[in-house]
């Protein structure tokens, strides 16, 4: 019985990295040793990997870049992403996309590496199980270590067949008309509720043990808020308790911190209701984006602003 697992927990790993490619851990099991900046935060992070996009910010801005970015990833996620690619990797720079809806759900943090899209897709390998392990009094369920470890979530992954994309990066390329409806459902789904202070404090917690981490490992950390369009960040609901703690994370760690929310308005420059097609990266980048990963533009990049309604 237990050479029947054995063969079962290799050739479902096997099946795993043929077929895995969004995953950020199996994209560290990729990775060259050393990059200039890995790309840490949610789906608004990842228009920047898609197409050939890596290929264009490194003519344009000398440096290359690892996107580790997570569909509905939080701080949580990225905090223990970055702690397994810094076991055997580094990074000049590590480049934050914050969204504020992460910091306001479980869901989003711990919650998410639980979830069936994201933790049968992690290859098996021992820094990752340690980081796993280090991250069980952060709150990762300790159910998620231990279907992990012995392989349980890869063998009984019912899609391991499937090639693990996000499907929206199809639609790169393309600019649908805005939809008021489509808005609407997407702001219920990122903010189904009012704000859990608990998971709030969680999430800070960890977004600030992430700055730690990085400085710990040699990186500098750039934030940044990433370009929304105008029709659709009008509706987003104020986060005042949450804006004045970034703003203090911010001032106490003497961290870059880059607004770029108002920096691409038109709806022609998203391939949704809210992330960015490849005009749009575009426009990101000469808004300014290229120029901090470049090293040039920090001191002209607009601060971080609290959200008023």
């Amino acid at each position: 019985m237990a050479l029947l697992y054995g063969v079962l927990f290799v050739a479902a790993d096997q099946i795993l990295r043929a077929k895995s490619a969004r995953n950020p851990f199996h994209r560290i099991a990729m990775a060259p040793a050393e990059v200039d900046w890995i790309v840490l935060g949610a789906s608004h992070a990842l228009p920047l990997s898609m197409g050939d996009m890596p290929k264009v910010i490194a003519a344009r801005t000398g440096a290359d870049m690892l996107s580790l970015a997570l569909t509905g990833g939080g701080p949580f996620t990225a905090r223990l992403i970055a702690d397994r690619f810094f076991a055997d990797h580094r990074a000049s720079g590590v480049l934050v996309v914050v969204d504020r809806f992460t910091f306001l759900d479980e869901r989003w943090n711990a919650g998410r590496i639980d979830d069936a899209d994201v933790l049968p897709k992690i290859p098996a390998d021992r820094r990752t199980l340690a980081a796993f392990m280090r991250a069980v009094p952060h709150g990762l369920p300790t159910g998620a270590l231990a279907a992990y470890a012995t392989g349980f979530a890869r063998i009984n992954d019912h899609d391991r067949l499937k090639r693990d994309v996000w499907e929206a990066e199809a639609r790169f390329d393309t600019s649908p008309r805005p939809s008021p409806a489509a808005d609407a459902a997407r702001l219920d789904y990122l903010y189904p509720g009012p704000p859990d202070e608990t998971a709030r404090a969680a999430a800070l917690a960890e977004f600030e043990g992430l700055v730690d981490l990085a400085r710990t490992n040699g990186a500098q950390v750039v934030l940044v808020c990433p370009p929304l369009p105008d029709r659709f960040r009008a509706r987003l609901p104020a986060t005042p308790e949450l804006d004045a703690a970034l703003i203090d994370i911010v001032a106490r760690h003497d961290l870059t911190f880059v607004d770029f929310e108002a920096a691409v308005p038109e709806p022609a420059s998203y391939f949704d209701t809210d992330h960015l097609n490849r005009n749009g990266v575009g426009q990101w980048l000469d808004a300014g984006l290229a120029a901090l990963l470049a090293g040039t533009g920090a001191a002209r990049a607009p601060g971080f602003k609290a959200r008023r309604r």
